[in-house]
């Protein structure tokens, strides 16, 4: 999902602490003092691109701009992930990483200690919530669980919310505030470790009246699941939803396909696109467009 992007200014940014929050998420926090031009949307869900020393290198040279693009340009291209901002406050923006086997960043997360570096760039977000909705609906696995608690935490009171979240321990059960009327159900399955039990969830949800919204961040098959429910079995407006798949299962062996198939789908997905149609609506035919391609 294309979301808003915000390319801002580029940061390389210290670790200030770091610590343990649950068996599976380290939180690190890092100074955001110097953030010359590189400032949040104050969005729930935004990500932060985050670029990671290479061998032998203590911090990623600053990007430079050429011809009106920033970018590390000839340099070594270095590893980047995309992570959720958990809290972005003046000067210090914190981070929660999932702990897992074979992960750059987690790899990283783990030995990080104050003075530690890496770089950050650009903002991008997802959620947008019609200013009339009444009820609101978050489902998440551990890597869309720090977007979902930050905007759980913006709610205001009056407003009904209900979260599904799948975690890999029990002792990754958070204790999320919020100024709504919020139910949790928490439960312990997925994030690659056993079935996900997301959208059998989301279909035990009774949906109130009135309007809503539905927010959904994690592993990118649950995701479309999810999404499907919403719309060909209820008929739930697209420009009420934001789909995020964080993650993919099968990532590897998904890419592979994907490539030997990428020229034919994007040309399909380009002719849509020439018809107008609202970018909502525009990527409920892209997962279409993947899912006939065995996708």
């Amino acid at each position: 999902m294309a979301g808003r992007r915000d390319e801002g200014g580029y940061l390389t940014a210290r670790v200030v602490e770091s610590n343990r929050l649950s068996p599976s998420l380290i939180r690190v926090v890092f100074d955001a003092s110097d953030a010359r031009g590189f400032e949040s949307s104050g969005v729930p869900d935004e990500i932060v691109h985050l670029y990671f020393p290479a061998d032998e290198e203590d911090v990623p040279p600053e990007m430079i701009r050429r011809d009106g693009v920033l970018a590390h340009h000839d340099d070594v291209v270095r590893e980047c992930r995309n992570y959720t901002v958990r809290r972005w406050d003046e000067n210090r923006i914190t981070i929660d990483f999932v702990d897992h086997v074979g992960g750059v960043a987690a790899d990283w997360a783990r030995s990080a200690e104050p003075g530690t570096a890496l770089g950050m760039w650009g903002t991008r977000s997802w959620y947008e919530p019609p200013a009339d909705t009444e009820w609101m609906l978050f489902v998440a696995d551990l890597p869309g669980l720090p977007a979902l608690c930050r905007a759980l935490e913006q709610l205001p009171a009056g407003l009904r919310a209900h979260a599904i979240v799948e975690v890999a321990h029990d002792g990754d059960v958070l204790d999320v505030r919020s100024a709504a009327s919020v139910t949790m159900d928490w439960r312990v399955a997925g994030n690659g470790r056993a079935p996900s039990q997301l959208v059998d969830a989301v279909r035990t949800f009774r949906v109130p009246t009135g309007n809503g919204y539905v927010w959904f961040g994690g592993e990118a098959s649950a995701g479309r699941g999810v999404r499907k429910y919403f719309r060909s079995e209820i008929g739930f407006p697209a420009h009420r939803m934001a789909v995020v798949g964080y993650w993919r299962d099968d990532k590897e062996e998904w890419l592979e396909r994907y490539e030997r198939v990428a020229d034919s789908l994007i040309g399909d997905y380009e002719r849509i696109a020439e018809t107008g149609m609202g970018e909502a609506e525009a990527e409920i035919h892209w997962d279409e467009i993947l899912e006939r391609a065995g996708l």
